[in-house]
């Protein structure tokens, strides 16, 4: 459980610093690589010192391809929190618990009960109540184009990423999380310093410390969470986490952000509360 508590603070903490980062007009991939390669660095400390690429092709493989994810998480994640705010970005992000969950049952026999298959159709449900108006033929296009649409490419991607540490733990299990992360994170970090050269991007001390800052917290919100994963089962720890952070990152926009919400975005949390607990 101390893993879990860990896991949820730390992806806290990168919502937070993501939301700084975009209030202050750092440069998105200037602001990746920094934070990669600090992330990349922390995981290689992590290790011992060592850096270790996988003799294993099935490992290194796998290990790009999260990589390649976590930095298309990261820029869609920032991609919608200029459109939505912090709130809804994190929330969809968080719901979308649903489908490692629902991969946990389907491909690894936890057996859910009836609530929480409730939970996960009350989840998908509540999905149009996460939008500023709602959803019409005449508001879904320039909804879709205003950060929603944004908001569900974030939903399915970060959904998959997060199943793949399912994955993971069941087909490719490595003793050491750092050993993996320190792959992962490489290779997100020789994309972000190659996207953030071919802009030309500015570099500053204020965006090398706030990329700092957002690496470490990047790095132990990953490594946490393949923690927990030992010692809870998907279909608890993906929705347990998904309840912990929407939670405490709707409190931290509320007094650290001011930022404001709708009737429908409040129904739309208490939904995504509700269905998270029951699938829990």
């Amino acid at each position: 459980m101390l893993y879990l508590l860990l896991a949820i603070s730390c992806s806290v903490a990168v919502a937070v610093t993501m939301t700084y980062a975009h209030r202050n007009n750092l440069p998105t991939f200037s602001l990746f690589a920094t934070n990669y390669v600090v992330a990349t660095i922390a995981s290689v400390i992590g290790s011992g010192g060592s850096i270790r690429i996988f003799g294993v092709p099935e490992e290194l493989g796998f290990s790009v391809i999260l990589g390649v994810l976590f930095i298309g998480c990261f820029w869609l994640l920032m991609k919608t929190i200029q459109k939505l705010g912090m709130v809804i970005p994190v929330t969809l992000m968080r719901l979308s618990a649903v489908l490692p969950t629902a991969g946990s049952i389907l491909l690894y026999a936890e057996v859910p009960t009836a609530l929480q298959v409730g939970g996960i159709l009350l989840a998908f449900f509540a999905l149009p109540l996460a939008s500023p108006k709602p959803l019409t033929r005449a508001t879904l296009r320039p909804l879709i184009e205003g950060g929603f649409g944004w908001g569900l490419l974030l939903f399915v991607a970060f959904g998959l990423t997060e199943f793949l540490f399912k994955f993971q733990k069941e087909v490719l299990p490595i003793e050491n999380p750092s050993e993996m992360l320190q792959v992962v994170f490489g290779t997100a970090m020789v994309i972000g310093v190659a996207a953030a050269l071919r802009l030309r991007e500015r570099i500053s001390l204020h965006l090398v410390l706030t990329g700092a800052v957002l690496g470490v917290v990047n790095m132990y919100s990953a490594k946490f969470l393949i923690l927990a994963l030992r010692e809870l089962p998907g279909m608890v720890l993906f929705p347990a986490n998904g309840i912990g952070v929407i939670m405490l990152s709707a409190f931290v926009a509320a007094i650290v952000w001011r930022e404001r919400l709708n009737t429908r975005n409040y129904i739309y949390l208490a939904c995504a509360a509700v269905a998270l607990i029951l699938i829990a």
